[in-house]
């Protein structure tokens, strides 16, 4: 079975790509969407957060405030760091876990998405990694259409990723997500039939 990760900045696409390849027939697994989960649903975790974040990250049903997490654990790299050293490791089991699922299945093609790839260490289990890019203001205006951030919101989370020039100095393939969704779409199909040729 291969792996394949996918990341990118904010923004770029990325998660339209893992949509696409799901669509083809990859096993897809969003490393964003697990993190919220584990946020959610892991006393232990929680605990750790309200001691570094307040007990008000939780409302009174005991409920995360994503949002004002967010806003706290996004405002500083160290504070980045402590959350990222907590979700990591517990995303990162998840992961193993599916993808020894997905090969005990005999599926063809696994597919990480995960804006903090890189960062998480998780190039190191992937067979190729691909990145999504984007210029500034077609990712700004993307993410306009599905949340109400602000530019400085919108800046801060990208600093606090690595840059695109070093994400695209360590990438084994490259996309840029600069015209229509078409586009994307032949750009992501072509990398699946290198991948996983058809069977005649």
């Amino acid at each position: 079975m291969f792996v394949l990760g996918v990341t990118g900045n904010i923004g770029s696409g990325k998660s339209t790509v893992g949509k696409r390849l799901a669509e083809l027939g990859a096993v897809v697994s969003h490393s964003d969407d697990l993190a919220k989960e584990i946020l959610q649903n892991d006393p232990n975790i929680l605990k750790h957060l309200s001691i570094r974040f307040g007990s008000d990250i939780q409302d009174e049903s005991g409920k995360l405030q994503r949002h004002v997490l967010a806003e706290r654990a996004f405002a500083s790299t160290e504070d980045q760091q402590y959350l990222n050293n907590l979700i990591h490791p517990e995303v990162h089991k998840v992961t193993l876990s599916r993808i020894k699922a997905a090969q005990e299945d005999k599926q063809r093609l696994f597919v990480i998405d995960a804006p903090l790839l890189f960062e998480a260490g998780v190039d190191k289990i992937c067979n190729m990694v691909l990145v999504v890019t984007a210029d500034l203001n077609f990712r700004k205006a993307r993410v306009n259409q599905r949340s109400q951030i602000s530019d400085e919101d919108f800046r801060r989370r990208d600093n606090l990723q690595l840059s695109i020039e070093e994400k695209i100095n360590r990438a084994d393939h490259i996309i840029h997500n600069n015209g229509s969704l078409d586009e994307l779409i032949v750009q992501v199909d072509e990398l699946y039939r290198q991948l996983i040729p058809i069977e005649l």
